[in-house]
């Protein structure tokens, strides 16, 4: 789903607690330049909460990515 304020940004939950920035990143960038792609951590424990953010500069690049429909990183298949 893209964001109102940047159209060119979405969510992504279910992420591995493993998945990191450069995983998120790497994956995503099949589909387009991205501007920013970022797991969201826990402050108080550094770890994951499980969901991010990706940011492509071409905002037509979050349709080719919903459309493809399911993506799997790091063994699970997480919702865009």
């Amino acid at each position: 789903m893209a964001g109102r304020d940047d159209p060119g940004k979405f969510f992504v939950g279910n992420l591995s607690w493993n998945t990191d920035n450069d995983v998120l990143w790497r994956y995503f960038s099949r589909y387009g330049e991205l501007s920013d792609a970022v797991v969201i951590m826990d402050r108080q424990t550094g770890r994951s909460r499980g969901f991010g953010f990706v940011t492509f500069r071409d905002p037509q690049c979050v349709d080719e990515v919903l459309h493809e429909g399911q993506h799997t990183i790091d063994g699970r298949q997480v919702l865009p």
